[in-house]
């Protein structure tokens, strides 16, 4: 064998691979060298630089050299394409929407099905439609003499052909008239619950107001500011902002009434021409239920009932003080007038085309609410006052005294000429007016059922005289209230004007006016004894938080009274009003949302009620 061949044996010693099966060779030939580890995540400053981070850290080198911390706090994002299917499904998680999801965006007969399995918003949404027609009852026996909005006869045609169907928007005013009837009288609805044996699917009065919220605001939408606004978008928002003051929600409670005056003022409520005048016709589009293009009487009065309880409302919570002070109507000028009151006809005569005539002597509930408005309107100039110069300051005293004086005669004369259904007068005997109803007739609604009438059914006469008695006790409220708001204002700026450190003949014109209010605290004491020996419990529950803010704005400016300018009469009842505001704080803390228990609400209310009456037999 020659030097330069090589054996068999000294071959395999040379490559042991070709010793190997021929398959076993060629997995051995292409086998992968292990990975070298490599640095999965970059430090948060190298990341952000762009630059290579070693594995020396931390800190890594680079932030070791230029002395920063080195960190590794942000997320690390996964590579490759999006899986837009995991980020809907995290999406409906977050928003807390359960059920079936689809495995894969591909299966869209899944995903169909689902959506189909979603309910319709309907008057069902609320509640069930036997309980629903009870509760429109009562929104238009006790709430509307108040704010006598929507239009009833439009309304309840709308309903009866299930507008809630098709129609998010009526939809929305729906549930908003639901919603605070249950805020501002929940032991209401609580008894036709139990009535109708719904105590399971409806167990107290805060379950019903979060249901008529909740399709609220679905009905509304998310985009409902993008459309053409109506009169039907002013009464959701109004309504909506006294459903969260009756609940003590003044963030919320600030929020609607804002929008709901500036969707006002977009509209042209604020005009004389403003919607469903003649002379505004066919400028405002879709108007609302009952509307059609030209002067249309239904859309004219509901914009004017509408703008006045809108005014009322802001001028009552300015006067009380609460926390929507920056809220502010502009003050009527000679170019830009407000509108006219109301006509006194009542809904059953209105229609779109025109007024049907009215029967002799029949009297009107919008009697009450125009004297109302009155009342309110008698501060326009006071209000005007203050918006240019400031709340209580003082600048030309003279003509600041001739205001204030004329405000307080023109509350009076608003009161003058009533009919005597409105006129309050004293009850017939303490012990009958200390006991609660515990039965509320149910009101007669004057139109057909749709379900068949629902007993016990009472007469329009009836209906009408529970209306006139809640109107009545609330124009004595405001009456009152108004007159003490404007004594005590009178105060405030007169003691400012005799202070001893101010000199005289800056503000004052020589007159002694220091007890120039005296007779008129006098006569407000005496009226406020008088109003609440007139109360009755179910009226009181019906007016909700509207007429306990009047007793309220009554009774602290009687208890801030400087006591130099208190009388022997003030001083002998002043014990009981303490008390009064202790409970009215006591009240206003609970909130009605609260008051779930039958037996509490009761107890409170006629606690109430003893407590108002206990004061007016002390005058």
């Amino acid at each position: 064998m020659s030097s330069t061949e090589v054996s068999p044996q000294q071959q395999h010693s040379i490559d042991p691979a070709l010793s190997l099966p021929e398959g076993q060779h060629l997995a051995e030939k292409h086998k992968k060298k292990p990975a070298i580890p490599r640095l999965k995540k970059a430090c948060d400053a190298c990341s952000k630089r762009k630059i290579k981070c070693d594995e020396a850290g931390p800190p890594c080198h680079h932030c070791r050299e230029v002395g920063i911390p080195c960190t590794f706090a942000r997320q690390s994002r996964r590579r490759g394409p999006r899986n837009r299917h995991a980020d809907a499904i995290k999406e409906q998680l977050a928003i807390g929407i359960t059920g079936d999801v689809p495995a894969s965006p591909t299966y869209a007969a899944q995903t169909l099905a689902s959506l189909a399995q979603q309910p319709v918003l309907s008057t069902d949404t609320i509640c069930p439609f036997a309980l629903l027609e009870r509760l429109v009852d009562d929104y238009f026996t006790y709430i509307h003499p108040l704010i006598p909005v929507p239009h009833e006869p439009s309304f309840r045609a709308a309903l009866a052909a299930r507008a809630d169907m098709n129609n998010p928007a009526f939809l929305a005013l729906l549930a908003s008239m639901i919603g605070c009837l249950v805020a501002s009288f929940p032991r209401r609805p609580r008894l036709h619950i139990q009535n109708l044996r719904m105590e399971a699917l409806i167990p107290n009065s805060s379950v019903l107001l979060e249901r008529c919220r909740r399709t609220t605001v679905e009905a509304r939408g998310i985009a409902y500011l993008d459309r053409q606004q109506t009169i039907d978008d002013v009464i959701v928002a109004y309504l909506q902002g006294l459903i969260a003051a009756y609940s003590f929600n003044w963030d919320a409670c600030r929020l609607y009434l804002g929008q709901c005056v500036t969707i006002s003022r977009v509209i042209g409520l604020h005009r004389q021409d403003g919607p469903g005048s003649a002379s505004n016709a066919g400028m405002n589009g879709d108007d609302g239920i009952g509307s059609h293009q030209g002067g249309d009487i239904v859309l004219q009065e509901t914009s004017r009932r509408m703008f006045w309880s809108l005014y009322s409302t802001v001028t009552a919570f300015q006067q009380l003080g609460l926390p929507l002070r920056e809220l502010s109507m502009p003050p009527p000028t000679p170019a830009e007038p407000y509108p006219d009151l109301p006509m006194e006809v009542d809904d059953v005569y209105i229609i779109s085309q025109g007024v049907r005539p009215v029967p002799p002597g029949e009297l009107s509930t919008l009697a009450g609410f125009n004297a109302m408005m009155k009342i309110y309107k008698a501060c326009a100039d006071v209000t005007a006052m203050e918006l240019a110069y400031g709340t209580n300051e003082l600048f030309d005293w003279a003509r600041q005294r001739q205001v204030l004086q004329e405000a307080i005669n023109k509350t009076k004369d608003a009161m003058d000429g009533l009919a005597s259904e409105l006129l309050s007068t004293h009850a017939s005997s303490p012990a009958s007016r200390s006991q609660p109803q515990q039965d509320y007739p149910l009101p007669n609604q004057g139109y057909p059922s749709l379900n068949g009438g629902h007993a016990p059914i009472q007469t329009e006469s009836e209906r009408k005289h529970i209306q006139f008695e809640i109107q009545k006790m609330n124009l004595a409220a405001a009456e009152v209230a108004i007159r003490s708001f404007l004594v005590e204002k009178y105060s405030i700026l007169s003691d400012k004007v005799h202070n001893p450190s101010r000199p005289v003949h800056d503000f004052s014109d020589g007159q002694n006016d220091v007890d120039e209010m005296r007779e008129e605290r006098e006569a407000v004491i005496k009226d406020f004894s008088k109003l609440i020996r007139d109360l009755d419990l179910t009226y009181l529950e019906a007016s909700g938080l509207g007429f306990t803010n009047k007793i309220r704005q009554t009774v602290s400016t009687l208890v801030n009274m400087p006591p130099h300018r208190k009388s022997e009469l003030h001083r002998r009842i002043e014990q009981d009003l303490l008390r009064l505001v202790d409970f009215l704080g006591e009240v206003q803390r609970v909130g009605p949302r609260r008051a779930d228990g039958v037996g509490d609400d009761e107890l409170r209310a006629c606690q109430w009620v003893e407590m108002l009456q206990s004061v007016g037999d002390q005058v």
